[in-house]
């Protein structure tokens, strides 16, 4: 699979408790053991789609060759996802983004790919 860099969003006030557990493991993580991501062409849509409303979130950014678990496409909810089929470790986490709405309450997310 040909994956630059893969996304994930959590609230912000989630960060700690994830960070505390040493790996990320959303609400979505429990119910089916794994961790639902997006590649940056994907990232507003999903975002505003989920998250809408939401004053703060985090943009985590993954590095796809340090996830150690399968990874798999699937669509949900008509969007593409990158199935995380096990826990992601805190080493593949490279990045977090602090985003927060505008008034509306949805966010702005442009992620360009450059070569």
């Amino acid at each position: 699979m040909d994956i630059d860099l893969l996304f994930a969003v959590i609230k912000q006030s989630e960060w700690r408790e994830v960070s505390q557990q040493e790996r990320l493991k959303p609400a979505s993580f429990e119910q089916d053991g794994s961790v639902n991501s997006f590649t940056g062409e994907h990232a507003e849509e999903i975002i505003n789609h989920y998250f809408d409303g939401t004053e703060q979130l985090l943009l985590i950014v993954l590095d796809p060759l340090r996830i150690q678990s399968p990874i798999k496409r699937i669509k949900e909810d008509g969007f593409e996802f990158v199935s995380i089929q096990g826990e992601v470790k805190m080493d593949a986490i490279i990045d977090k983004i602090k985003l927060k709405s505008n008034k509306k309450g949805t966010f702005s997310v442009n992620v360009k790919h450059f070569d």
